[in-house]
């Protein structure tokens, strides 16, 4: 991958490119005005910094409900019962990407079917982009990490359903490598979905597969228990794309450090994490109601991998053309 130039604001000493990636968006039909209208949604919300996210309440009979908080919400969700049914019943999980991932998918994984103006929203929105083109990125930087020995050792924390894990080893193009996927999560469905597709690829668990299910803040930042199970060294590479910006700054230099201990010398982690600048970042987050997050500048990332112990030599940095995410390559 030849990355770009990037022509942002961006700390002096850092190794920053600037990447752009084919996606489902860009021939899809009604693209301008699905990005006007989310824009223009993104424009009242900055204006407005006092408005909060919709509401989820619990009806009797255990039904969860969506309840806006102001008029940009209720705009939202009329009309889209697929983006309310992913907003209650998914976010935030894991499978709640899904839908971000494969917005051409006839049904939500929970069943409910996917209507057409919520499909819109899935396929056109800025953060849905971002999502799909930061797994572009993971694919991009893992080649080198798992064309090397003719056995590799790769982990993903926070894995979900595995998705970008599985489309970069798709993309890989192996030549008689395997990789040993060790796919670590707290929620046992999106395992299980993650189970399903790696079977798809070939991979079964306890030969080139396991699954470990675990709760990365107790078992990797409270202690060490995560790190001893696994073992010290072992992966040429970790990644935690999903996870990074859910940790605050104190939590996020303890794991950063732990998961390098995971790492050969020679490998990698690779996070990622939404950007303080990221276009539309007020309607995902008090539109749309996305769980909460620590967006972070570049300035503020390269500060983390320092606490952590990482010189800035050994830290790369992609951020896509859509402005989203950060995605950070930490080399060991």
């Amino acid at each position: 991958m030849n990355w770009q130039p990037f022509r942002g604001n961006a700390p002096a000493n850092m190794t920053i490119y600037s990447a752009a990636f084919p996606d489902v968006s860009d021939q899809w039909p009604m693209k301008d005005d699905t990005a006007r209208e989310i824009n223009a949604l993104n424009q009242a919300l900055k204006a407005e910094p006092a408005l909060l996210p919709p509401l989820l309440e619990s009806e009797e009979g255990g039904q969860t409900v969506l309840i806006p908080q102001h008029r940009y919400s209720e705009q939202a969700y009329r009309n889209r019962p697929a983006l309310a049914a992913w907003r209650t019943r998914l976010v935030p999980s894991a499978l709640a990407l899904f839908a971000v991932q494969n917005p051409l998918e006839e049904r939500l994984p929970e069943g409910t079917k996917m209507d057409s103006e919520s499909r819109r929203w899935f396929i056109h929105a800025n953060d849905a982009i971002g999502i799909r083109s930061r797994a572009k990125v993971l694919a991009a930087m893992v080649e080198k990490y798992i064309h090397n020995d003719i056995e590799n050792g790769w982990i993903s924390l926070a894995s979900g359903a595995a998705i970008p894990v599985l489309e970069a080893l798709r993309s890989a193009k192996l030549d008689g490598q395997q990789v040993f996927l060790s796919l670590v999560d707290n929620d046992p469905v999106a395992l299980r979905w993650a189970e399903t597709m790696a079977a798809q690829e070939g991979l079964t668990v306890g030969e080139q597969l396991t699954l470990l299910r675990r709760n990365l803040v107790h078992t990797l930042v409270r202690s060490e228990d995560l790190l001893l199970e696994l073992g010290e060294h072992q992966a040429e590479l970790v990644d935690a794309l999903g996870i990074f910006e859910y940790f605050n700054d104190v939590d996020a230099v303890i794991f950063l450090r732990r998961a390098l201990r995971l790492v050969k010398p020679g490998g990698a982690v690779i996070v990622s994490n939404m950007l303080t600048t990221s276009p539309q970042i007020d309607f995902a987050l008090r539109c749309i109601g996305w769980s909460h997050i620590f967006p972070r500048t570049l300035q503020q990332l390269q500060e983390i991998h320092i606490a952590a112990g990482v010189p800035v030599e050994n830290v790369t940095v992609v951020v896509p053309k859509d402005g989203v995410y950060a995605v950070m390559e930490v080399r060991v």
